[in-house]
């Protein structure tokens, strides 16, 4: 049986889903993709970490859902599930605590004219062209340096700390041009670019994946054409969601909470995610830079996401907590009969292995779901991946219609 006909075993007039060609669909082929082009259309537009594979949201959607129907994902990170959910034609909602994942989401799924976006470019070039050439900061230029200086973020001591500066400077420059933006999804893309270059032009160390302040860092390249080479390739990105037939407008990414899906009792068609890695990943930390720059405290945000504090004792238990909480508004969320599907690997906690399909399994059976069926790849093309093995989990809410 191919996947598209296990997929037509979905039958949407009743409760009743038939796990038997779901359980050999899934066990069929590999879940390794290590070939595959992960960086299709907006995939790439920004790094984040802990990225779900496109082809496996790509073929879990199809797996378990019909063309029209819902998908949610409740930890949507930079939006792949709903790119995916898109070109299947689905309609999907994505959640995250975290701003600037819901920003790089929401541009990854909203198609924009290519004049739209030439004028954008165009818009940003001449509002900086005072100062093109590399070797002077754009706070010289008259017309901008009376508004810089008196930017607040100038004497302020995180900035100063974190950027050199003339770096500052002219970041707060490009800031201000990208502020004055009338059009809020020009200004998203905008945004974008501009987070993408903060790491670079910052006092950030280059050696290490978290953000680690480098005392001795060297003199950073002006950031001005780096910023408008990402807004090109940004650009380009986006432009391409209208080279492919989907259902953009029925998708969407809102800062929310996993644990308070905006959703009505039994609403959705199947929950898809990939859900974080407890303490291992510190999403905050990782995108301090940008937050601050977007007006948000990494440090607070770091609270309330689910693993956040990674180096406190009780991150396990808090992380289980809100990960039970999820895993309940799922169950509450999704319509009898039909799937949970969660991608978790074993992570490292503060020196201990964490067996997070097994928590998993047991947080969701409380939940009310049960586990259909379980597979598992190994992580290869997944940058410094050290978890190894992922395990692909499925889980059904009992139907309430028994099949004839």
């Amino acid at each position: 049986m191919t996947m598209h006909a296990a997929s037509a075993k979905l039958d949407a007039t009743s409760a009743f889903v038939d796990t038997k060609p779901i359980v050999e669909a899934v066990l069929r082929e590999p879940w390794e993709y290590t070939e595959a082009d992960t960086q299709h259309l907006t995939h790439n537009i920004h790094r984040y970490s802990g990225k779900f594979i496109p082809q496996i949201a790509g073929r879990v959607i199809g797996l378990v859902t019909q063309p029209g129907e819902l998908v949610v994902d409740p930890y949507c990170g930079s939006g792949t599930t709903l790119v995916e959910a898109a070109l299947l034609r689905r309609r999907a909602l994505g959640l995250d605590l975290n701003p600037l994942a819901v920003l790089i989401a929401r541009v990854k799924i909203t198609p924009v004219a290519r004049k739209e976006l030439d004028a954008l470019r165009r818009h940003l070039e001449g509002a900086l062209s005072e100062r093109t050439n590399d070797s002077l900061p754009l706070f010289r230029s008259a017309s901008v340096s009376g508004s810089v200086a008196s930017d607040p973020r100038c004497s302020d001591e995180w900035f100063r700390k974190w950027f050199q500066p003339a770096i500052l400077a002219d970041l707060i420059a490009i800031d201000q041009a990208i502020a004055a933006v009338r059009n809020t999804t020009l200004q998203d893309i905008a945004r974008v670019a501009f987070s993408d270059i903060l790491r670079r032009s910052s006092n950030a160390h280059s050696g290490y994946p978290n953000v680690t302040f480098h005392k001795d860092a060297p003199p950073r390249t002006p950031p001005l054409r780096p910023f408008l080479k990402a807004l090109d390739r940004a650009c380009e990105m986006v432009s391409s969601l209208d080279s492919v037939e989907a259902h953009w407008s029925d998708v969407c990414a809102r800062r929310g909470n996993a644990v308070a899906v905006p959703l009505d009792d039994s609403s959705a068609d199947a929950v898809v995610s990939h859900p974080p890695y407890v303490g291992s990943i510190p999403y905050a930390e990782y995108g301090a830079l940008s937050l601050k720059w977007l007006g948000f405290d990494p440090r607070q945000l770091d609270r309330e996401l689910t693993g956040g504090r990674r180096q406190s004792p009780d991150v396990l238990e808090r992380f289980r907590e809100g990960y039970c909480q999820m895993l309940r508004e799922s169950a509450r969320v999704l319509k009898p009969g039909r799937f949970v599907f969660l991608i978790v690997g074993n992570p490292v906690v503060r020196g201990e292995l964490i067996d997070l399909p097994e928590m998993t399994t047991d947080l969701a059976v409380t939940a009310g779901l049960r586990l259909v069926v379980r597979a598992q790849r190994q992580g290869v093309n997944r940058r410094a991946n050290k978890m190894g093995c992922e395990h692909l989990l499925f889980f059904q809410k009992p139907p309430t219609v028994a099949p004839r």
